[in-house]
């Protein structure tokens, strides 16, 4: 696991599956989670150090969607109130890739959103919207003055994952985030990010386009994203599904 401390009062937790991560914002004694990790053993270390670093409590945790990988610590917590999207059940229910561990993860959350909420915790107003691009239940939570983005997994590093949904919807998900005016994101796995991410995915979306009319899709990785941006191991495994995906259910038909 590591452990980035962003503020005095937020923390961002990686678990080592997956790089799945969960956001610690502190309010007193209190703390209001995003997402949940990917594995009981991750679950288990952010429980301890929650209750025995920082003698917390936790009230309430955001799910940004309701895939496995990002349940792992609902059960760890039961006097905490769940929020997440009304679209949350039929966003579990597609899901394609699913552990013997993570199945054991489903909690029902206790509040339900439809498109936008606030909420005030400690110093931070936590904008909720609903942002649906890598799912039908994804919301994305602004907050100003911590100058952060959370996006789900809406962003997988510089790109965007279609296995779940389609290039039209990724527009207009890619457009909202690009509204709020934050340099610094968190999607659900790994470190913060800039902002710049959200461009770079915009230009892997492009490219998908291009590329399938062109018939140009072998090209490596490398060739969908912008100059001088990296290419991880972590999305040339979504990238592959990507391109599986585009001849399967024929995506940027002509």
């Amino acid at each position: 696991m590591r452990i980035n401390k962003v503020k005095d009062d937020i923390y961002l937790f990686i678990g080592d599956t997956y790089e799945a991560n969960a956001t610690i914002f502190v309010a007193g004694r209190e703390v209001l989670l995003v997402d949940a990790l990917a594995a009981t053993a991750d679950a288990q270390k952010l429980q301890g150090f929650v209750e025995q670093e920082l003698k917390s409590q936790v009230r309430f945790i955001i799910s940004t969607h309701y895939f496995s990988d990002h349940l792992a610590a609902l059960q760890r917590f039961p006097r905490a109130t769940i929020i997440a999207h009304e679209n949350y059940l039929d966003t579990y229910q597609m899901e394609q890739f699913r552990s013997p561990d993570e199945a054991s993860f489903f909690v029902e959350p206790h509040i339900l959103i439809s498109d936008r909420m606030k909420i005030r915790w400690g110093r931070y107003l936590i904008d909720v919207s609903h942002n649906p691009g890598h799912t039908s239940s994804t919301i994305m939570l602004d907050v100003p003055e911590a100058d952060l983005l959370f996006v789900g997994d809406n962003l997988v590093g510089n790109i965007v994952y279609l296995r779940y949904s389609t290039p039209e919807r990724f527009v207009t998900a890619l457009e909202r985030m690009r509204e709020r005016p934050r340099t610094r994101l968190i999607s659900s796995h790994g470190d913060i990010r800039s902002s710049v991410s959200i461009d770079n995915a915009a230009f892997y979306l492009n490219k998908l386009d291009r590329y399938t009319r062109e018939g140009e899709l072998a090209a490596p990785l490398e060739e969908f994203l912008p100059p001088r941006v990296q290419a991880s191991a972590f999305e040339q495994m979504f990238h592959k599904r990507n391109l599986e995906d585009i001849i399967e259910r024929n995506l940027f038909a002509v």
